[in-house]
This record gives structure tokens, sequence and C-alpha cells, in this order.
């Protein structure tokens, strides 16, 4: 029997896949949140509620989420920017609902149209409420935490003030966003011990965007600064990153199975079944048609004895 998880990680692929995935078909949705759940992941970031006229990807949220085969100690996450699409969310099984605010004044009017005042103030207490009356859960995915792409830097300052008001607000959890993937590992460390002084009662998470490349990196110095919840999508499934609109789909998330392997082999317990995962990550690609980004199943392919050069082989 494997020991208690010291890390969560919070696959999004199911809701971020269909993005990269454009031809992806419902039934193909629920089969890869089951491998999720079968591989030992314990929180999904499943589906949107953004109505399907703006994200058509979206259309089948309901009978995603009402079909998938939930196992016992797994949280289903529903994300919900507004009070139309949190009441479409609250119909259904899911455990928890994710909502959304920015870093940036700019960001947010982009992003949600409306101002960070009216998202405190009006939005996210509403959504709070309706949940609060459900029994459900509430995270918030606070977007361009680290960096804007219209602003540039966040003053740690203000991420500290907005980080206390959604936790006053009484959000459960708060995602950090890197958005355009431009935050360092130096950074993320400044900005996490600067959170993690304020000792709210909210957990922290970070969602890191993989545009430089620092995806792992930057997980790895958040562990060191305390972090214990990372999201992730299976093979790094994507849309493309805002900042980056040449950046191949499907590269931008950081890769599940790779996060999974690096934690792994410096001794953290995930809670995840490496092979397991692998073959999720198999069924992803297969979805796909080609091959998507992540390290773990090249790295298998490449050290299959069969595909090692002749010059190689031991005689």
């Amino acid at each position: 029997m494997k020991s208690v998880a010291e890390i969560t990680i919070v696959d999004s692929s199911p809701r971020d896949g269909p993005v990269a995935l454009p031809k992806i078909r419902t039934v193909e949705k629920i089969a890869l949140a089951n491998s999720l759940m079968e591989s030992g992941v314990t929180k999904i970031d499943c589906v949107g509620f953004t109505h399907p006229r703006i994200r058509p990807e979206y259309a089948d949220a309901e009978k995603v989420v009402n079909s998938i085969d939930k196992r016992p100690g797994v949280t289903i996450l529903g994300l919900a920017p507004n009070e139309i699409a949190c009441r479409r969310a609250l119909d259904t099984n899911v455990d928890e609902i994710g909502v959304m605010i920015a870093g940036s004044e700019s960001f947010n009017k982009a992003l949600l149209g409306i101002s960070i005042k009216k998202a405190l103030f009006k939005t996210i207490p509403a959504i709070i409420q309706a949940c609060k009356e459900r029994g459900k859960t509430i995270r918030a995915f606070l977007t361009s935490a680290f960096w804007c792409q219209f602003e540039g830097r966040v003053a740690i300052n203000d991420l500290v003030e907005l980080v206390s008001k959604l936790s006053f607000l009484g959000v459960n959890e708060i995602s950090l966003v890197d958005t355009p993937g431009m935050v360092n590992p130096n950074q993320v460390k400044e900005t996490v011990f600067a959170l993690q002084e304020l000792k709210l009662g909210t957990n922290l998470a970070v969602h890191f965007h993989n545009t430089t490349g620092l995806g792992l990196v930057n997980s790895l110095a958040a562990y060191e600064a305390g972090i214990r919840i990372f999201d992730t999508a299976i093979c790094g499934l994507s849309g493309t990153p805002y900042g980056a609109p040449t950046m191949e789909v499907g590269s931008w998330n950081v890769p599940t199975e790779d996060l999974v392997y690096m934690f792994e082999q410096l001794g953290v317990n995930t809670g995840i079944d490496i092979d397991a995962i692998a073959e999720t990550a198999k069924l992803a690609q297969k979805i796909a048609g080609r091959e998507l980004s992540g390290h773990l199943l090249k790295a298998r392919k490449a050290f299959v004895p069969s595909n090692f050069p002749n010059a190689l082989a031991l005689n």
C-alpha cells in the first residue's frame, strides 16, 4: 500500500485539452478523466461552464462531468467565470467551482470584461454564496499572478493584498497562475515566501506555463518555498499562451507525467502511479493523433533496448 501523497497534482487536461484538440469527442474527454483517476490523480480541473457561444468546446460540460466514473476521494472541479456559469455548474456533479480573477487590472478586463473591484465585490461573492448554499468548495485561479503581458511584473504587495481579500471572502484554494509563462525560480520563491507569511487559512497552489521551458524548475522552486499543490495537464495539453501566439498548441502547461517523474525521482510521493500516468499520456496522444509535448514517453521509447544504436549494443 502506497504511503500518503506529499503533494497534490491538479490535472486540467479534460478542460484545457479541448482547446488544443478541437475535434475531441465527448466520450474521449470522459475516457481521459477516467484514466487520470485510475492513475491516482485526486483532483481534476474537468470542465468549463462558459457559455458555448464563447467557448464551444464546453457545450458538453454537463454530459462529461455527469458521465465520468468518479472515484472516492477525487475532487472534480468546474470552471465558472460568472454567476450564470456558476448556476449551470451547480446543476451537475462537480465538487468544486473555479472562479477567475487577475493580478492586474488590464488583464482582468481583457479576460473577464470587468474591473478587479467588480470581481471582488460582486461576481466572486455571489458565486461563493451560491456554492456555500450547495456545499461546494471554491477555488480561485489568480491569473497573471507573477507577470502581466500588458503591465509587466506584478508587484508582490498588490498580490498580497489580492490574496488576502480572496481568503477573507471565503475562497478555499488559490492557484497562482503564471499566465504568460515569464516567471523565474527566484521570483517564484520571493512571491511564495511573501504569501506564506500571511498565514492564511487558504491553500495555495501554482499553475505554471511552460512558455520559456521553466515549468518544471519553477515547480521545484515553489515546492522548496512550501507549495504542495501543483496544476498540470497530461502531455502539457493547452491552448496557446497569452503573449506567445506563435507557440505550438499543446505545449503550454506543465506535463503531468513529467512533474510526477521529477518529484518521484526526488523522493517526493505524488500518489500517482508512473506507469499508469504514462498510459494516460499515450491515450492523450492517441486522441490527438500526433505526438504531444512531454518528455516521459519520449524517454521511455528511447530506452527500449531495441532502440539503441547497434554500435552501443553490448557484446
